[in-house]
């Protein structure tokens, strides 16, 4: 890539990232402390940014400072991280719609199994089991331990509905112990991500 061709790129980038966020060019300028007429300049590739201001952009946009230098199309990046939203609901309701179907055929096949219901419970740590998968590969460190610890209450009302459990403060108490192991591994994860 020749310096013109980074410098397109970079301005084409600009360019999209400020509109994306409904900013004029004297806005975003005014928030970096630069003039309108240099955000043009930038945006038409007759001036570059120092390493600095595209920080400070990629911070305002909440992207990453290669999102504004790389030369993959915003608007597909954009895209693809709407569609990443929609794959774990999807991959949710296939568990619901599992659990349907078997609610289904037992109920055709065994009627008098007891508690057929159940199938519906048991999708609840299911769903959380899939929503932490999805949570571990594209989203933040909140959305894990979310995720986590509905994996820990979806299996104690299994584990309650499921069994007759005499001591059932016992396991509020399990459950209560994970759930601020949980909390604890995950501030102590945010407070080294944090650091860094």
């Amino acid at each position: 890539m020749t310096e013109q061709e980074f410098r397109e790129t970079v301005a084409k980038n600009i360019a999209y990232y400020r509109k994306r966020e409904g900013l004029t060019q004297g806005e975003l300028g005014e928030e970096l402390n630069y003039s309108d007429k240099s955000v043009s300049k930038w945006e038409r590739a007759e001036g570059m940014p120092d390493a600095y201001v595209l920080c400070k952009m990629a911070e305002r946009f909440g992207v990453t400072l290669n999102d504004i230098t790389g030369s993959e199309n915003p608007a597909e990046r954009d895209r693809r991280a709407e569609r990443r939203k929609f794959v774990p609901v999807l991959s949710i309701g296939l568990a619901w719609l599992t659990a349907s179907v078997v609610f289904f055929v037992l109920t055709l096949f065994v009627p008098t199994l007891p508690k057929l219901w159940l199938a519906f419970i048991y999708a609840i740590p299911v769903s959380f089991i899939i929503a932490t998968v999805f949570s571990t590969m594209w989203f933040d460190l909140l959305a894990r331990c979310v995720s986590v610890s509905g994996i820990i209450w979806g299996l104690f009302v299994s584990v309650l509905l499921t069994f007759p459990v005499s001591k059932v403060l016992y396991l509020i108490i399990i459950c209560a112990v994970f759930q601020i192991i949980v909390i604890l591994w995950f501030v102590m994860r945010y407070r080294t991500k944090k650091s860094k």
